[in-house]
């Protein structure tokens, strides 16, 4: 399988979330998951004094989206660990790419004493990182009741991205209803660049293989649809009472425009 197929494959097989009139959500949400790059990973995480759960992520991959009510659980419900966060896509992060064993996405690093004490790949269950972390609470921590706030029902938000040499635009919209997450839809629009016109049959192929959307020709490229109902999202069991606020903020904060 040569360069390209390797990258099409990798991100099919490891793969990737406003409404005007509203407050703006994230400044009322207390989300604790730290963004990191080279300048403050030896501070957040090797000198961390609580474990961290480093998550390794691309605004291209289906997977990461899942996860993040997980981590907005975690980070809200255990306060004793730290939730953070390396965009793969963003700059200043060359030293991070250099000594991480970074293959798929999403990845993540269990952190103890500045030390890498597990390693997990792909959508994962809560009690999974925890047990990763080798992390044994006492007890869970109550979560924070939710402010009573007028929220709209749904959410749309999106974030232009790149997966080795393929542009894209990824989509992602939620219909809330009254005590969890009603409704997921993720579109994304991977545009071939003129030198790999010749390989766009492989590459949509490929992608169709992988069993993970819908996908469909367009003028620039193909798309990938993945809705509430496919294999694939049923399969990530997406925790689904996540709240509009708290979605929106831990979209923007994965570089995420919500409107």
């Amino acid at each position: 399988m040569n360069t390209i197929f390797k990258s099409i494959a990798m991100f099919a097989a490891a793969a990737v979330f406003a409404m005007g009139g509203f407050t703006h959500a994230s400044a009322n949400e207390d989300i604790k998951i730290v963004k990191v790059n080279d300048s403050n990973f030896e501070k957040e995480v090797l000198k961390s004094k609580k474990p961290v759960i480093l998550e390794i992520s691309s605004t291209s991959c289906p997977p990461c989206l899942v996860m993040i009510p997980t981590l907005i659980g975690i980070a809200k419900n255990y306060p004793d660990i730290k939730v953070a966060s390396v965009g793969i896509d963003e700059p200043g992060i060359e030293k991070i790419r250099a000594s991480l064993p970074i293959q798929a996405f999403p990845t993540f690093f269990l952190v103890k004493d500045g030390k890498i004490v597990n390693q997990l790949v792909g959508a994962v269950k809560e009690e999974e990182l925890l047990a990763a972390l080798q992390y044994t609470p006492s007890k869970k921590a109550p979560a924070k009741a939710a402010k009573k706030v007028k929220s709209p029902k749904n959410l749309v938000c999106k974030v232009n991205g790149q997966f080795n040499g393929l542009k894209n635009l990824v989509t992602i919209s939620f219909v809330f209803g009254e005590s969890e997450i009603d409704n997921v839809d993720i579109v994304t629009d991977v545009f071939i660049p003129p030198e790999m016109e010749s390989h766009r049959e492989d590459i949509i192929a490929k992608m169709r293989a992988s069993g993970k959307g819908e996908v469909t020709t367009t003028m620039t490229g193909l798309q990938i649809h993945i809705d509430n109902n496919c294999r694939f999202m049923k399969a990530m069991d997406m925790k689904r009472t996540s709240t509009y606020g708290e979605m929106r903020a831990g979209l923007e904060l994965q570089g995420f425009t919500c409107k």
